[in-house]
Order: structure tokens, then C-alpha cells, then sequence
């Protein structure tokens, strides 16, 4: 395999160039019974548009986006394509690998270990809504995961509170399930039916023009191996056509059961909504404040309403919670379903008891919280004036989460067990484990939301080997056909610096998963806490190569064009081959 790869890549360097002693031709060459300058631009531009724009599979609208907004979106995503195909395949592998991960945990939880959930889910007369539509025992599959990784499934507040609780929060009136939020749904027992049939009804991906992508970059893919093996020139509009056609037919595998143009996602509704979206709320970062000191991942933005709270468990609870092992964050199948065990209880017996006897949400102890390098007093004031600010929206919310603490013991896996002194006395306090689990819409690029299979180090490697490939593809040209010198050194340049900036962030990324200390270095960084002269070097060192990493991209894709004004005679010789050939 590696002497035959060896060979393509010796093959295509002469080709691209051409012969040295080659005649050189300048202008427009119109099209004779072969290729001119008109088909290899059609061609190109027409196989680039289709495999960009067809491999393109945006999440659910956001509520009350226009048509117009849409169109915007989409034209985005569609320069992102052509500006950096990678980092999409990248979006589509992060998104497999969370639906993957997902279907890994319903099935999990649909088996032996999650059984007494599902019989105990059926046995809720109480609540017959909650028993028929969202029990274990309901089907699910890939296409079911990618739907949920999407946003398909949401708490419509208005109409969830209109005939029950009060209302618990003005700043979103529809909540947007994240893939994690549904892997919880599913682990308090709950999981939403939904036929194939209705998905896909909902889906607009349109197969013709898949195939009709597939096809045309196959043909193109094609010409170039012939054109190589007959040692033909190939321009460098092809070399760049020629990474998005690889790209495009990764992503196309990648998303395969993701379906496409999902403008309304479905609702879930039943009495027991209100709580578990109350608790669901209070986790993600939707509910919280700004920090005083963000740092620089969108993680480090925002405080979620659970990380200034303890639970304050009752002594039945105490008791109970000496017997469960806490789930970390990113929690694997078999965590989740240890703890789905405890099955959900009858809810409909619970609400009829006006009291929730398992306990309360409360302000953590004064030590007990995270400064972020400010002054304790001052991170104090901070808590006490977010707490004063809800007045009985923020009773009602905490209210409804202890419901839901009560309600699905499940819940009581995600508490950790924490000891800290006050005032000369050790305190035990319960840390409730905070992870996104709703938001108001789920963005379409890869972010904390999506459930991870593997370390964040590991993906960030993944992601900049695929930059590197990308870079490396473009410096097979190293010795390719250029109008001029200076158009050949920027394109070599702009080659190596992508390629390079990959390799810098995978050792970057390999250096931080394997020594603790640049693990911890890194993170202060992340944080903006390590000191002032690191943050600036580094600051200012990631912004010029941030810029000439654009700039890069951008020129390998402008050369690709106008390199076409000037090219040897051999990149009009036609295959005879390719003409007998239908293709467009």
C-alpha cells in the first residue's frame, strides 16, 4: 500500500507541472472536440458547488428563523465548504461520533441493566401519557440519535406550564434538548416515539441530487487518476477540487443517517416535563451569568445557575446515596445504566403527595466556591446579588428541580459528595455534576453539547491531522505549473503553513494529554489565569498565525482560479475515454 501511494504521489508531481521544455499557452483556449479552458472550469466549479452544498446538513431551524436567515445560513456553511472542507468533515465526524455514542446509550439502557426502568415506565397508569409515548421500550436507531444530536426534540415551556406549575424562567420559552439531555431523558426512563417514517417525512435530503454529486465526483476523480497515469498535466484547480471531492465523500458516509432540512422539531409534552426540564435548565448554561472573568472557550463563558447551588438531601437520601456511585460528565453507557436501575418512581402517586420528601437546592458554602483569581469577598457579592435577582421565578425553578430529584433517583448519580471547612468545621455538601443538557437552539458546529466518545486532546488531533492532510495535499503542487515565481512561493508557502499549523496544535494537543503539567499549564491558559506574559506572547503569537492561516486558505483557493490564465499545453490534451462517458 505504502510503495503504491508512493508511486501516485511521484507520478502527480511531474504531471501537475507538466514537462519542463512544455509549450506554455496564455489566454483563454476555447473548447475543441476536448477540453478547453471553459471545461475544466465548468467542471470544476460544478463539481466543487455539488459536493459542497449537497454534503451540507444543518441542524434544526431555530425557532422563528426566516427563510431569508436560512438562505444566509446556509451560504456560510456553503464559503466554510470551499474555504475549509476539513474542518467540515471534522463537524461531521464530531456529530457521528455523539450520535454514535447516543445510540450506544439508549441501547444500553434498552437492555438487561435498564429493564426494571422500562417495566416500571410501563406500569405508570397514573400517567398514561408518559407510559405510551415516551417509554424505553420505544424503537430507536442511528437515524433516532442524529435527529436528537440535531435538536429534534424540545420543552415547549408555554405550553407545558399552561395547566400545572408556574412558570419557572422568562429568558427562553422553548427549551432544545442537547444529545446529553436526551441521554438523561433516557436514563430517568423516559424515551420519545417517534417512527422512522416520521423523520424521514420530516427530512428534505434529496437522493437524486446525492447521487448525481456522487457520480459527477466520481468521473472527476476518475480523469485526474488517468490523467496521472498518463502522465498529463493537471491544473491546480483540479488539486483543490480534487481535496473537496475526498472530503465530500467522507462527510457523505459521516451523515449519512443525519437527515437534512428539519425546519420543526418535535415537542415533548406530559406532566412530567415541568421538573425534569426545571432541573435540566438549572444545569445548562442557558440558566447562568456571565463570569467576571471568562476565559476562552465558550465553556468558560458562562456559570450555570447549579454551580453556585449544593443539594441538601434528605437523611432517607443520605442513606440511599452512600449506595451510588456518582456518573462523571461525559458518562459511558455502563454508568448510566448502573444508575437507571433504581427504577423511575410512580409520578402520578408522587404528585398527588404535596411533599417532596428527598430535599432541597441551596447557596454551596462560602469556601466551597470557585474564584476564578478574584477575591473571595468579592465572588461572595457576586452569588448574592444573582440569587436576589429572580425573586419567585428562581423558588419555583428550584422547587421543581427537587421535584425532579425526587422523582427519578437516577438524579441522585449525578450528586457528588464534597467536604470543606467554614469556620474551623468540616461541612459535607452535595455537588450537583453540571453538564449543557438544553439550550435555546443546537448550533451546527461541533461544540461541548455533543456527547464525546473519546478525551477533548484526542479530538483536537484528529481535527488538525485533517488540516495537515488538507495542507499536505496542496503541497503535492510543490512542483506544479505557476504563471509565475511568486504565485508558486505563496502557493508552497500557504501549503506549509496550514500542514504546519496542524502539526504545531496536534503536538500542542498530544503534550497535554500526556504530561500533567502542560495539561495544567494549558488549562490556566484556556481560563486566562496563568501569568500576563504567557497570555500575550501566546495571545499574540495564535493571532498572526490565526491570520496568515486564513489568508493561506484563502490564496490556495484564488490561485486555484486564476492560475488558469496561463497553463502548458498538456492540460488540454484529452482522454479519449472521457468523451464517451456521460457526465456534466
Amino acid at each position: 500500500m505504502r510503495h503504491a501511494t508512493g508511486i501516485l504521489i511521484a507520478t502527480w508531481l511531474p504531471s501537475v507541472s507538466g514537462a519542463p521544455n512544455s509549450t506554455e499557452i496564455t489566454g483563454w483556449v476555447s473548447d475543441p472536440d476536448g477540453r478547453g479552458t471553459f471545461t475544466i472550469l465548468s467542471s470544476c466549479v460544478l463539481t466543487l458547488s455539488l459536493c459542497v452544498y449537497t454534503s451540507i446538513h444543518l441542524n434544526v431551524r431555530p425557532r422563528g428563523q426566516t427563510e431569508l436567515y436560512s438562505w444566509i445560513e446556509t451560504s456560510k456553511w456553503v464559503i466554510f465548504g470551499i474555504l475549509a472542507p476539513e474542518l467540515m468533515v471534522f463537524v461531521a465526524w464530531r456529530q457521528f461520533m455523539s450520535a454514535k455514542a447516543l445510540d450506544g446509550i439508549v441501547k444500553d439502557l434498552k437492555g438487561g441493566a435498564s429493564q426494571e426502568s422500562a417495566d416500571a415506565s410501563e406500569k405508570c397508569k397514573e400517567d398514561p401519557t408518559s407510559a405510551d409515548e415516551y417509554s424505553l421500550r420505544n424503537p430507536w436507531s442511528p437515524l433516532h440519535s442524529f435527529y436528537a444530536n440535531m435538536g429534534g426534540f424540545v420543552f415547549d415551556l408555554d405550553e407545558a406550564l399552561s395547566r400545572g406549575p408556574k412558570a419557572f424562567t422568562t429568558k427562553v420559552s422553548r427549551l432544545t434538548l442537547t444529545p446529553r439531555g436526551v441521554a438523561l431523558l433516557a436514563a430517568c426512563g423516559f424515551l420519545p416515539r417517534i417512527s422512522r417514517e416520521d423523520i424521514l417525512d420530516k427530512s428534505k435530503a434529496d437522493n437524486v441530487s446525492k447521487l448525481l454529486s456522487v457520480l459527477q465526483a466520481l468521473w472527476m476523480l476518475a480523469q485526474i487518476i488517468t490523467r496521472l497515469n498518463g502522465n498529463l498535466s493537471i491544473t491546480l484547480l483540479e488539486v483543490n477540487t480534487l481535496a473537496h471531492i475526498i472530503c465530500a465523500i467522507i462527510i457523505y458516509g459521516l451523515w449519512w443517517n443525519k437527515p437534512k432540512l428539519i425546519n420543526e422539531p418535535t415537542k415533548l409534552r406530559g406532566d412530567w416535563v415541568p421538573p425534569l426540564a426545571a432541573y435540566m435548565f438549572m444545569s445548562s448554561q442557558i440558566s447562568g451569568w456571565r463570569r467576571a472573568r471568562p476565559g476562552i472557550l465558550k465553556k468558560d463563558w458562562i456559570d450555570p445557575e447549579l454551580s453556585i447551588l449544593a443539594f441538601e438531601p434528605s437523611s432517607s437520601l443520605r442513606f440511599e446515596l452512600g449506595n451510588v456511585s456518582p456518573c462523571p460528565v461525559d458518562a459511558k453507557p455502563k454508568c448510566l445504566a448502573a444508575t437507571s436501575t433504581m427504577a423511575r418512581r410512580s409520578y402520578g402517586a408522587r404528585r398527588a403527595s404535596s411533599t417532596i420528601n428527598v430535599g432541597y437546592f441551596t447557596k454551596r458554602p462560602s469556601t466551597a466556591f470557585d474564584t476564578h483569581g478574584m477575591p473571595i469577598e468579592t465572588v461572595l457579592s457576586i452569588v448574592e446579588s444573582r440569587l436576589e435577582s429572580t425573586g419567585d421565578l428562581q423558588a419555583n425553578r428550584w422547587a421543581l428541580a427537587a421535584e425532579a430529584m425526587d422523582l427519578y433517583p437516577v438524579l441522585a448519580g449525578r450528586l457528588v459528595c464534597r467536604e470543606t471547612q467554614q469556620e474551623g468545621e468540616n461541612i459535607k455538601w452535595f455537588e450537583p455534576i453540571i453538564e449543557e443538557l438544553v439550550d435555546d437552539t443546537i448550533g451546527n458546529w461541533a461544540t461541548g453539547n455533543l456527547l464525546r466518545a473519546m478525551s477533548g486532546f484526542v479530538m483536537g488531533m484528529v481535527v488538525w491531522s485533517a488540516s495537515m492532510a488538507y495542507g499536505g495535499m496542496h503541497a503535492t503542487a510543490w512542483h506544479g505549473h505557476f504563471p509565475s515565481r511568486t504565485e508558486a512561493l505563496l502557493w508552497r508557502t500557504s501549503s506549509v503553513c496550514i500542514a504546519g499549523s496542524g502539526l504545531t496544535w496536534i503536538l500542542i494537543n498530544m503534550l497535554a494529554r500526556t504530561f500533567p503539567w502542560f495539561k495544567a499549564y494549558w488549562k490556566q491558559v484556556e481560563t486566562l489565569r496563568a501569568h500576563w506574559t504567557s497570555l500575550i506572547g501566546l495571545g499574540s503569537l495564535a493571532s498572526l498565525c490565526g491570520t496568515a492561516y486564513v489568508l493561506a486558505r484563502i490564496y490556495l483557493v484564488v490561485e486555484s482560479f486564476i492560475s488558469l490564465r496561463r497553463l502548458p499545453a498538456s492540460a488540454f490534451d484529452t482522454l479519449e475515454w472521457t468523451q464517451l462517458v456521460p457526465h456534466l
